[in-house]
Protein backbone atom coordinates (compact mmCIF):
# COMPACT_ATOMS: atom_id res chain seq x y z
CA UNK A 1 0.00 0.00 0.00
CA UNK A 2 2.46 2.69 -1.33
CA UNK A 3 1.62 6.42 -0.02
CA UNK A 4 0.15 7.92 -2.72
CA UNK A 5 0.53 11.18 -3.38
CA UNK A 6 -3.13 13.49 -4.46
CA UNK A 7 -2.78 16.04 -6.76
CA UNK A 8 -6.09 18.46 -5.87
CA UNK A 9 -6.12 21.01 -8.39
CA UNK A 10 -8.44 23.66 -7.36
CA UNK A 11 -10.04 25.77 -9.86
CA UNK A 12 -9.09 28.76 -10.96
CA UNK A 13 -12.95 30.56 -9.92
CA UNK A 14 -12.60 28.86 -6.99
CA UNK A 15 -11.53 28.98 -3.36
CA UNK A 16 -11.66 25.63 -2.57
CA UNK A 17 -12.60 21.93 -3.92
CA UNK A 18 -15.27 18.79 -3.13
CA UNK A 19 -15.95 15.54 -3.67
CA UNK A 20 -19.10 13.53 -3.02
CA UNK A 21 -18.53 9.92 -2.95
CA UNK A 22 -21.28 7.35 -2.14
CA UNK A 23 -19.77 3.95 -2.42
CA UNK A 24 -20.62 0.37 -1.53
CA UNK A 25 -17.72 0.27 0.37
CA UNK A 26 -14.71 2.46 1.64
CA UNK A 27 -11.33 1.34 -0.07
CA UNK A 28 -8.20 1.96 2.14
CA UNK A 29 -5.97 4.50 0.30
CA UNK A 30 -3.28 5.69 1.97
CA UNK A 31 -2.43 8.91 0.38
CA UNK A 32 -1.38 12.62 1.53
CA UNK A 33 -2.15 16.04 -0.31
CA UNK A 34 -0.34 19.39 0.55
CA UNK A 35 -4.16 21.04 1.43
CA UNK A 36 -6.41 20.78 4.25
CA UNK A 37 -9.08 18.48 4.35
CA UNK A 38 -12.37 18.22 6.08
CA UNK A 39 -13.93 15.14 5.69
CA UNK A 40 -17.90 14.59 6.79
CA UNK A 41 -18.39 10.78 6.76
CA UNK A 42 -22.54 9.81 7.04
CA UNK A 43 -23.53 6.36 7.04
CA UNK A 44 -20.32 4.32 7.91
CA UNK A 45 -18.66 2.70 10.09
CA UNK A 46 -14.81 0.83 10.23
CA UNK A 47 -11.37 2.03 11.27
CA UNK A 48 -9.65 5.69 10.21
CA UNK A 49 -6.04 5.96 9.70
CA UNK A 50 -4.39 9.47 9.97
CA UNK A 51 -0.55 9.37 11.03
CA UNK A 52 -0.48 6.94 14.14
CA UNK A 53 -3.49 7.34 14.41
CA UNK A 54 -5.66 3.73 14.04
CA UNK A 55 -9.08 4.28 15.39
CA UNK A 56 -12.57 3.26 14.97
CA UNK A 57 -15.72 5.97 13.15
CA UNK A 58 -19.09 5.71 12.82
CA UNK A 59 -21.65 7.68 11.49
CA UNK A 60 -21.72 11.56 11.85
CA UNK A 61 -17.70 11.60 11.72
CA UNK A 62 -16.23 14.85 11.20
CA UNK A 63 -12.14 15.28 11.06
CA UNK A 64 -9.85 18.43 9.94
CA UNK A 65 -6.55 17.02 8.60
CA UNK A 66 -3.79 19.33 8.57
CA UNK A 67 -1.66 19.24 5.18
CA UNK A 68 0.77 16.60 4.04
CA UNK A 69 -0.73 13.96 6.80
CA UNK A 70 -1.22 10.72 5.74
CA UNK A 71 -4.96 9.57 5.83
CA UNK A 72 -7.48 6.80 5.43
CA UNK A 73 -10.46 6.04 6.22
CA UNK A 74 -11.50 2.06 5.54
CA UNK A 75 -15.32 1.01 6.18
CA UNK A 76 -15.59 -2.46 8.32
CA UNK A 77 -17.52 -3.94 4.82
CA UNK A 78 -14.60 -3.48 2.29
CA UNK A 79 -12.01 -5.67 1.31
CA UNK A 80 -8.77 -6.17 3.36
CA UNK A 81 -5.96 -3.60 2.56
CA UNK A 82 -4.23 -4.63 -0.85
CA UNK A 83 -0.64 -4.49 -1.71
CA UNK A 84 -1.30 -3.08 -4.99
CA UNK A 85 0.26 0.23 -5.96
CA UNK A 86 -2.26 1.56 -8.26
CA UNK A 87 -3.36 4.62 -8.73
CA UNK A 88 -5.72 6.18 -5.95
CA UNK A 89 -9.55 6.04 -6.30
CA UNK A 90 -8.77 3.24 -9.58
CA UNK A 91 -11.07 0.75 -8.30
CA UNK A 92 -13.68 3.39 -7.09
CA UNK A 93 -16.22 3.51 -10.21
CA UNK A 94 -16.95 -0.15 -9.36
CA UNK A 95 -17.96 0.49 -5.95
CA UNK A 96 -20.79 3.54 -7.06
CA UNK A 97 -23.67 2.97 -5.27
CA UNK A 98 -26.23 3.26 -8.20
CA UNK A 99 -29.45 5.46 -8.17
CA UNK A 100 -30.19 7.67 -5.16
CA UNK A 101 -29.43 4.74 -2.41
CA UNK A 102 -27.15 6.31 0.10
CA UNK A 103 -24.43 3.67 1.20
CA UNK A 104 -21.15 4.95 3.07
CA UNK A 105 -21.14 8.51 2.31
CA UNK A 106 -18.00 10.99 2.17
CA UNK A 107 -17.78 15.27 2.27
CA UNK A 108 -14.86 16.21 1.25
CA UNK A 109 -13.46 19.90 1.23
CA UNK A 110 -10.15 21.28 0.46
CA UNK A 111 -8.57 24.13 0.71
CA UNK A 112 -5.20 25.49 0.74
CA UNK A 113 -2.95 26.41 3.62
CA UNK A 114 -2.23 30.21 1.87
CA UNK A 115 -6.63 30.78 1.49
CA UNK A 116 -7.54 29.79 4.88
CA UNK A 117 -4.48 31.81 6.38
CA UNK A 118 -5.80 34.92 4.76
CA UNK A 119 -9.11 33.90 5.55
CA UNK A 120 -8.17 34.45 9.58
CA UNK A 121 -6.52 36.96 9.02
CA UNK A 122 -8.64 38.98 6.74
CA UNK A 123 -11.51 37.86 8.60
CA UNK A 124 -11.57 37.98 12.45
CA UNK A 125 -15.02 36.33 12.81
CA UNK A 126 -12.79 33.22 11.56
CA UNK A 127 -9.84 33.86 13.72
CA UNK A 128 -11.57 31.34 16.47
CA UNK A 129 -10.39 28.58 13.88
CA UNK A 130 -6.88 28.70 14.27
CA UNK A 131 -6.78 26.72 17.03
CA UNK A 132 -8.66 24.00 15.47
CA UNK A 133 -6.19 24.47 12.47
CA UNK A 134 -3.33 23.72 14.73
CA UNK A 135 -4.64 20.60 16.01
CA UNK A 136 -5.29 19.56 12.30
CA UNK A 137 -1.57 18.77 11.56
CA UNK A 138 -2.32 15.83 13.79
CA UNK A 139 -5.67 15.63 12.47
CA UNK A 140 -9.02 16.54 14.72
CA UNK A 141 -11.99 14.83 15.09
CA UNK A 142 -15.27 17.24 16.05
CA UNK A 143 -17.78 16.20 18.15
CA UNK A 144 -20.84 14.62 16.95
CA UNK A 145 -23.20 17.59 17.30
CA UNK A 146 -21.08 19.57 14.94
CA UNK A 147 -20.82 16.60 12.46
CA UNK A 148 -24.59 16.88 12.79
CA UNK A 149 -24.88 20.47 12.13
CA UNK A 150 -22.40 20.13 9.24
CA UNK A 151 -24.44 17.53 8.10
CA UNK A 152 -27.26 19.79 7.21
CA UNK A 153 -25.23 21.53 4.13
CA UNK A 154 -24.84 17.86 2.38
CA UNK A 155 -27.89 18.77 0.55
CA UNK A 156 -26.70 21.99 -1.15
CA UNK A 157 -22.82 20.35 -0.99
CA UNK A 158 -22.61 19.93 -4.78
CA UNK A 159 -25.43 22.97 -6.03
CA UNK A 160 -25.24 26.35 -6.96
CA UNK A 161 -22.86 29.03 -8.49
CA UNK A 162 -18.98 29.24 -7.08
CA UNK A 163 -20.07 32.14 -5.01
CA UNK A 164 -23.18 29.74 -3.24
CA UNK A 165 -20.45 27.27 -2.86
CA UNK A 166 -18.19 29.92 -1.42
CA UNK A 167 -20.86 30.91 1.05
CA UNK A 168 -22.02 27.67 1.99
CA UNK A 169 -18.33 26.80 2.63
CA UNK A 170 -17.90 29.98 5.32
CA UNK A 171 -21.07 28.50 6.85
CA UNK A 172 -19.61 25.30 7.39
CA UNK A 173 -16.01 27.06 8.63
CA UNK A 174 -18.57 29.35 11.06
CA UNK A 175 -20.01 25.98 12.51
CA UNK A 176 -16.63 24.66 13.49
CA UNK A 177 -16.20 27.62 15.40
CA UNK A 178 -19.30 26.08 18.23
CA UNK A 179 -17.50 22.65 18.38
CA UNK A 180 -17.51 21.79 22.10
CA UNK A 181 -14.72 18.77 21.99
CA UNK A 182 -11.76 19.08 19.43
CA UNK A 183 -9.87 15.35 19.93
CA UNK A 184 -6.46 15.28 18.38
CA UNK A 185 -5.70 11.77 16.83
CA UNK A 186 -2.16 11.12 15.57
CA UNK A 187 0.14 11.40 18.58
CA UNK A 188 2.18 14.73 19.25
CA UNK A 189 5.47 13.43 18.20
CA UNK A 190 4.49 12.75 14.84
CA UNK A 191 6.03 14.37 11.43
CA UNK A 192 3.72 14.82 8.57
CA UNK A 193 6.81 15.66 6.99
CA UNK A 194 6.45 13.09 3.84
CA UNK A 195 9.18 10.64 2.90
CA UNK A 196 11.35 10.73 -0.73
CA UNK A 197 10.40 8.45 -3.40
CA UNK A 198 12.52 5.58 -1.76
CA UNK A 199 11.33 5.81 1.16
CA UNK A 200 8.06 6.31 0.18
CA UNK A 201 8.74 2.68 -1.46
CA UNK A 202 10.35 1.02 1.37
CA UNK A 203 7.52 2.35 4.02
CA UNK A 204 4.52 1.10 1.56
CA UNK A 205 6.68 -2.14 1.44
CA UNK A 206 6.70 -2.37 5.51
CA UNK A 207 3.17 -1.00 5.75
CA UNK A 208 2.24 -4.09 2.90
CA UNK A 209 3.94 -6.90 5.50
CA UNK A 210 1.98 -5.19 8.42
CA UNK A 211 -1.72 -5.21 7.47
CA UNK A 212 -1.35 -8.35 6.00
CA UNK A 213 0.54 -10.23 8.73
CA UNK A 214 -0.72 -8.62 11.62
CA UNK A 215 -3.59 -11.17 12.75
CA UNK A 216 -0.29 -13.84 13.22
CA UNK A 217 2.75 -13.68 15.44
CA UNK A 218 5.08 -10.77 13.87
CA UNK A 219 8.64 -10.24 14.88
CA UNK A 220 10.51 -6.88 13.96
CA UNK A 221 13.17 -9.38 12.97
CA UNK A 222 10.44 -11.04 10.62
CA UNK A 223 9.44 -7.63 9.18
CA UNK A 224 13.32 -6.29 8.74
CA UNK A 225 13.94 -9.68 6.94
CA UNK A 226 10.90 -9.57 3.72
CA UNK A 227 11.27 -5.82 4.02
CA UNK A 228 15.40 -6.03 2.98
CA UNK A 229 16.71 -4.08 5.86
CA UNK A 230 18.58 -4.91 8.97
CA UNK A 231 16.16 -4.80 12.14
CA UNK A 232 17.98 -1.77 13.73
CA UNK A 233 17.33 0.32 10.43
CA UNK A 234 13.82 -0.54 10.30
CA UNK A 235 12.70 0.29 14.09
CA UNK A 236 14.46 4.09 13.32
CA UNK A 237 13.14 3.94 9.56
CA UNK A 238 9.52 3.22 11.16
CA UNK A 239 9.72 5.49 13.92
CA UNK A 240 11.10 8.83 11.98
CA UNK A 241 8.56 8.40 8.93
CA UNK A 242 5.56 6.69 11.25
CA UNK A 243 6.17 7.85 15.20
CA UNK A 244 5.53 5.06 16.62
CA UNK A 245 7.20 1.51 17.43
CA UNK A 246 6.28 -1.90 15.14
CA UNK A 247 4.85 -2.88 18.14
CA UNK A 248 2.72 -0.20 19.31
CA UNK A 249 1.72 -0.23 15.74
CA UNK A 250 0.83 -3.82 15.30
CA UNK A 251 -1.06 -3.30 18.57
CA UNK A 252 -3.07 -0.61 17.17
CA UNK A 253 -4.25 -2.93 13.91
CA UNK A 254 -4.89 -5.63 16.46
CA UNK A 255 -6.68 -3.64 18.53
CA UNK A 256 -9.14 -1.69 15.39
CA UNK A 257 -9.80 -5.12 14.02
CA UNK A 258 -11.06 -6.41 17.28
CA UNK A 259 -13.24 -2.94 17.51
CA UNK A 260 -14.62 -3.69 14.80
CA UNK A 261 -15.18 -7.07 15.00
CA UNK A 262 -17.27 -6.18 18.18
CA UNK A 263 -19.11 -3.75 17.26
CA UNK A 264 -20.20 -4.99 13.73
CA UNK A 265 -20.73 -8.70 14.80
CA UNK A 266 -21.67 -10.80 17.47
CA UNK A 267 -18.70 -13.12 17.03
CA UNK A 268 -17.88 -14.98 20.56
CA UNK A 269 -14.88 -12.42 22.15
CA UNK A 270 -12.32 -15.22 22.62
CA UNK A 271 -12.70 -15.91 18.59
CA UNK A 272 -12.75 -12.08 18.13
CA UNK A 273 -9.23 -12.30 19.71
CA UNK A 274 -8.17 -15.02 17.64
CA UNK A 275 -9.38 -12.97 14.69
CA UNK A 276 -7.33 -9.91 15.63
CA UNK A 277 -4.31 -11.80 16.31
CA UNK A 278 -3.93 -12.11 20.08
CA UNK A 279 -3.24 -16.01 21.04
CA UNK A 280 -4.03 -15.33 24.96
CA UNK A 281 -7.80 -13.95 25.76
CA UNK A 282 -6.40 -12.72 28.53
CA UNK A 283 -3.93 -10.46 27.34
CA UNK A 284 -6.26 -9.44 24.57
CA UNK A 285 -8.50 -8.44 27.93
CA UNK A 286 -6.22 -6.44 29.40
CA UNK A 287 -4.81 -4.75 26.64
CA UNK A 288 -8.47 -3.59 25.59
CA UNK A 289 -9.03 -2.53 28.55
CA UNK A 290 -5.68 -0.51 28.57
CA UNK A 291 -5.98 0.96 25.86
CA UNK A 292 -10.10 1.85 25.27
CA UNK A 293 -10.95 2.07 28.78
CA UNK A 294 -13.54 -0.57 29.12
CA UNK A 295 -13.21 -4.55 28.44
CA UNK A 296 -14.38 -6.04 25.37
CA UNK A 297 -18.10 -7.11 26.00
CA UNK A 298 -18.69 -3.33 27.94
CA UNK A 299 -17.48 -1.95 24.61
CA UNK A 300 -19.49 -4.29 21.98
CA UNK A 301 -22.25 -2.96 24.44
CA UNK A 302 -21.84 0.55 23.80
CA UNK A 303 -23.25 0.34 20.22
CA UNK A 304 -26.72 -0.32 21.85
CA UNK A 305 -26.35 2.18 24.54
CA UNK A 306 -24.01 4.33 23.28
CA UNK A 307 -21.37 4.52 25.77
CA UNK A 308 -18.38 6.89 25.30
CA UNK A 309 -14.90 5.24 25.83
CA UNK A 310 -13.19 7.11 28.73
CA UNK A 311 -9.97 6.40 26.59
CA UNK A 312 -11.98 8.65 23.41
CA UNK A 313 -12.31 11.35 25.72
CA UNK A 314 -8.77 11.77 27.44
CA UNK A 315 -7.17 13.58 25.01
CA UNK A 316 -10.68 16.18 23.94
CA UNK A 317 -9.50 19.89 23.85
CA UNK A 318 -12.81 21.44 25.24
CA UNK A 319 -13.54 25.05 24.11
CA UNK A 320 -16.49 25.49 26.82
Amino acid sequence: MKLLFEHVQIAPDRSWKGLYRNLLAIPFEWHFHPEYELTLTLGSHGQRYVGDHIGSYGDDDLVLLGPNLPHTWHSANAQPPSASHGELRAHEAALQVAGTTKGHQAFVFWFTADWINTVCKTMPELAGLETALRLSRRGVQFDAATARKVAAFAPVFEQGTPADQLVMLIDVLRTLLDASDLIPLASDRFDAAIPDHDDASRLGRVLDLLHGSYFEPVSSAWIARNAGMSERTLRRFFQRHMGSTIQDYLMGLRLGRAASLLLSSDMPIYRVAEEAGFQNLSHFNRQFRRHRGMAPSSFRKSRFEGISSPAATQTRHSKA
